[in-house]
C-alpha cells in the first residue's frame, strides 16, 4: 500500500467513528476524584498513565490501572473510587456521526466485548498519545486544542479497531485465569515481583503459564511486565527531575546500573540521554 492509500484507509476510518472533543484535562497522582458518581450526556474517558481505581458503569464493574482506558457512554452513571493515587487524562466528547445507530453499537460492544475498560496491545502508541498530549497542554491555546484532539482520536481509534477485529472474527481466546495474572503483574510491577509466585498463585506449570499468557496478550509475562516498568521509567524521567537511582527503584529495580542497562536495551538509549531528547519545555 502506498503513502496516499493509507492516508486514504485512515481518513476513511475516521469518518465512521468521528467524535468532537470537549475537554481534556491532566492529573498527576490524585488521590481521590471530585465526585465519585458522574452521569453526563457526553463520553467520558479515564486513560490511567500510573496508579490504580475501581470503576462501575451499569451492571459491571472493575479495577483499571496504567495503560486502561475507561469509557462510559452518554446518560449512564459512571462510579469511581481511587485505590492508588491516579495520574490519567479526563476526557469529555461527543459522538460526531450522523447515524446514531452507530453510537448504540459501539456502545454495545464497549459493555459486551471489554466491560467498558479497554487494554490495547499498542501500548507503545498509548503512551506515545499520552506524552503528545502533555506537550500540546503547554500550546497556544487554539494549537493546544487542535492538537489533542488528534491524540484523543487516536486513542478512540485504538477502541474502534479492536471493537471491530473481534466482533469480525470474534473473541478467540476468553481466558480468566489470565486476565488475573495479568492484574497481578499490574498490581506488583514496581515491587520485586517474581514470575514463579504468579505460577504458585494461579496453580499450573511455568511452561503453560507462558504459553497461554502470550496467546492472549500476544508477549510472554515477562515483557509485559518488562513493558509497564519501561513506561512509567519513560514517564518519570520526562515529567520530573528525580535521579536514576530514584527513578530505578520507583520502577521495581534495586539500582541505578542495573535499571540503565535494561532501559538502554529497550529503548536503545540510556535513561539520561531520553531524558535530554524528550523532557517537556519549561513553562
Amino acid at each position: 500500500m502506498d503513502e496516499s492509500s493509507a492516508f486514504e484507509t485512515e481518513n476513511s476510518a475516521m469518518l465512521i467513528h468521528p467524535i468532537r472533543l470537549i475537554s481534556n484535562s491532566y492529573w498527576k497522582e490524585k488521590p481521590a476524584f471530585m465526585q465519585q458518581v458522574e452521569h453526563e450526556r457526553c463520553w467520558t474517558m479515564i486513560a490511567v498513565e500510573a496508579g490504580r481505581f475501581r470503576y462501575g458503569i451499569s451492571e459491571l464493574s472493575g479495577e483499571a490501572g496504567a495503560g486502561d482506558i475507561v469509557l462510559c457512554p452518554p446518560y449512564i452513571d459512571f462510579h469511581r473510587e481511587m485505590i492508588t493515587p491516579l495520574s490519567f487524562f479526563y476526557i469529555k466528547f461527543y459522538y460526531a456521526g450522523e447515524d446514531k445507530s452507530g453510537e448504540e453499537q459501539l456502545s454495545e460492544q464497549l459493555r459486551l466485548l471489554f466491560s467498558f475498560k479497554f487494554t490495547t496491545s499498542e501500548r507503545d502508541r498509548l503512551f506515545n498519545d499520552f506524552r503528545h498530549l502533555l506537550r500540546a497542554s503547554r500550546m497556544s491555546r487554539e494549537e493546544s486544542r487542535r492538537w489533542a484532539a488528534h491524540y484523543v482520536y487516536d486513542m478512540w481509534l485504538l477502541f474502534c479497531m479492536e471493537a471491530e477485529a473481534l466482533t469480525r472474527f470474534g473473541n478467540v481466546v476468553n481466558d480468566p485465569l489470565m486476565k488475573e495474572a495479568k492484574n497481578m503483574i499490574e498490581r506488583h510491577a514496581f515491587r520485586d515481583v517474581q514470575m514463579k509466585d504468579i505460577v504458585e498463585y494461579i496453580g499450573i506449570h511455568p511452561v503453560q503459564f507462558t504459553r497461554r499468557f502470550q496467546a492472549v496478550y500476544a508477549m510472554p509475562p515477562s515483557k509485559y511486565l518488562y513493558s509497564i516498568r519501561m513506561e512509567k521509567a519513560k514517564s518519570l524521567l520526562v515529567q520530573t527531575n528525580y535521579s536514576i537511582d530514584r527513578i530505578a527503584r520507583l520502577c521495581g529495580y534495586e539500582n541505578g546500573l542495573y535499571f540503565s542497562r535494561m532501559f538502554t536495551k529497550y529503548f536503545k538509549m540510556n535513561p539520561s540521554k531520553y531524558r535530554k531528547m524528550h523532557s517537556l519545555p519549561s513553562p
